[in-house]
């Protein structure tokens, strides 16, 4: 039998999908299978400063675990994550294959072994995980209501976008791509395979890379974007031969005026920025 585990849940108070009641169903299920288990607000976790932990159990999105690894600075090179899917879009549960059933999360922790890790990125001094974006995407994220988030949860970005429908923006940047100059309307920084939810920007992301996956859309017109979600949704050969697609480790991003840089779902940024990786990888289970 599996030895037990000293497990801290990582919760966001703040946010929209928390549920006090799921987080305890959560808990319980841990402490069942044999596990000492806490519970922190993520803002508040410091690890490495008291008790020591096998696990962070970040309950909530992506966007949890950001906060973590934010706060906590390289101390969470030294620890163990894994992710139960509470948040709007669960990027990296979904990448991870973590179950959403509090019973089936406490099994999969007694059955994994070994833990992957994960070559996540920053953008200045933010920590992101999964994917990035500059030009209309990150145009509709900041657009996006909370209060409608919580109520209606990845929806609330559909609603966004409807809404930006009607005044499109386009806006011209530079960005350097390792050293390659480009000039474009959109950027897309991929980390992992999914983009928001369980759609396909490029195949070749992968968490445990040492690159990103980086495409630039020199023009990003409605219909453009159009494209992309079908390429997205159907089939990569669906997307525009103008498109660059390329690897990178380092990508900084300028314009004429400040605009919008999304992580994970997030505004954490505006023009310039800069993009690269983390010394130091994350290592979930």
């Amino acid at each position: 039998m599996p030895a037990p585990l000293s497990i801290v849940l990582a919760y966001n108070p703040a946010s929209g999908r928390y549920r006090p009641g799921a987080l305890a169903r959560l808990r319980d299920a841990l402490e069942q299978a044999g596990h000492h288990v806490t519970c922190e607000n993520s803002r508040a976790l410091r690890l490495g400063a008291g008790e020591s932990v096998d696990l962070v159990c970040a309950y909530g999105g992506d966007g949890t675990v950001r906060t973590v690894v934010g706060e906590n600075g390289d101390a969470v090179s030294d620890a163990k994550f894994c992710v139960f899917p509470a948040g709007t879009i669960n990027l990296i549960a979904r990448e991870a294959g973590y179950p959403a059933s509090p019973v089936d999360f406490a099994r999969m922790i007694a059955e994994r072994k070994a833990t992957k890790p994960h070559r996540y990125g920053h953008i200045g001094r933010e920590a992101f995980l999964c994917c990035a974006s500059v030009g209309p995407d990150a145009a509709v994220v900041a657009r996006v209501s909370e209060r409608l988030k919580a109520r209606i949860g990845r929806l609330a970005y559909g609603v966004a976008a409807l809404a930006q429908w009607r005044r499109w923006p386009r806006q011209r940047f530079t960005f350097t791509v390792d050293g390659q100059n480009f000039t474009g309307e959109a950027l897309f920084v991929c980390k992992g395979r999914y983009y928001a939810g369980p759609w396909v920007i490029d195949e070749a992301a992968r968490l445990d890379s040492d690159e990103f996956r980086v495409l630039i859309m020199p023009r990003a017109r409605r219909r453009d974007f159009l494209r992309l979600a079908l390429s997205a949704i159907i089939h990569p050969a669906l997307g525009s031969r103008d498109w660059h697609r390329l690897s990178a480790r380092t990508i900084t991003v300028d314009s004429d005026t400040p605009a919008p840089v999304q992580a994970d779902g997030d505004i954490v940024a505006q023009t310039p920025a800069t993009i690269s990786l983390a010394a130091s990888p994350l290592n979930f289970l």
